[in-house]
């Protein structure tokens, strides 16, 4: 979340990242002299956090800080050019395990139902992203149109600017952007805003542009990676959020059982495809 707070809010998060253990024995006022803050903002910070107070946000950072994880390689490490591929596959599989389940902590659920209810009533949806959130929104239209919804992935600016200027009240709009800060996500947003259409924002960043122009923001989590580090902290915690949102729509439609089976049996039709029992 670190890209999305203030100045204040930024010290006093690194300093809870820097200390975890340490930072739960802090008083608020030592908290706020050792982030150069004021008390104030301690207290804005944990709310920002998820807490109710400071109190509260103390008592996770003593059970964050207690707990011992049984790996040869930190969490957080960093790949180096060194690494042996044995080496790179073990911080890889933690770091992204670290990602799912700061996603599924960050997640605010009941903005994932309302986001679920929009779409699953929606005559239309557009997901628009660019790089590799393209790629993700690519898996979220291809899922939903699995249960036979009319969902469609830009991920070219042109294009998305073209769709979204057409959509309306019963259409969403969904923007997939880990900074929330790309022009070729945030200004198609804009402009389904402005029809009417439902706005949806999958981002880290949840004081960045693209979070702005939605009416829901979904946060993954944020941490950025040494190698290629935008596509590897985005594309785990935004791929959960998307089967989240396919299984919570495809649970609350009649209809989705049906259509799954059906475009099962289209593709295994296929004369080349051997079929399993």
């Amino acid at each position: 979340m670190l890209p999305g707070l203030t100045p204040a809010e930024a010290r006093i998060g690194r300093v809870l990242l820097s200390d975890t253990t340490g930072a739960s024995a802090l008083t608020v006022n030592e908290l706020a002299d050792r982030a150069s803050t004021s008390t104030a903002s301690v207290v804005r910070t944990a709310r920002r956090l998820g807490f109710d107070g400071y109190p509260q946000l103390r008592l996770a950072l003593a059970a964050q800080g207690g707990a011992k994880h049984e790996t040869a390689v930190p969490v957080g490490a960093d790949i180096e050019d060194g690494d042996g591929i044995g080496v790179v596959l073990t911080k890889l599989a933690a770091f992204e395990a670290e990602q799912l389940r700061a996603t599924a902590e960050l997640v605010d659920l009941v903005a994932l139902a309302k986001v679920i209810d929009l779409i699953r009533g929606a005559r239309r949806i557009d997901v628009y992203g660019i790089g590799a959130s393209g790629l993700v929104a690519e898996d979220l239209t291809a899922k939903l149109n699995r249960v036979g919804l009319f969902a469609r992935a830009y991920t070219e600016y042109d294009a998305a600017m073209v769709s979204a200027s057409l959509l309306g009240p019963d259409d969403v709009a969904i923007g997939v952007s880990h900074a929330g800060e790309n022009p070729g996500t945030v200004a198609p947003l804009h402009s389904a805003r402005s029809t009417g259409a439902g706005t949806v924002a999958i981002t880290a960043a949840t004081r960045s542009r693209l979070a702005a122009q939605a009416q829901h923001v979904l946060v993954t989590a944020g941490r950025e990676f040494g190698f290629r580090s935008a596509a590897m902290a985005s594309r785990t915690g935004q791929l959960l959020l998307v089967d989240a949102i396919f299984v919570g729509v495809a649970q609350s439609l009649p209809a989705a059982r049906a259509a799954l089976e059906r475009t099962y049996a289209a593709v295994s039709s296929h004369p080349g495809r051997v079929r399993r029992p």
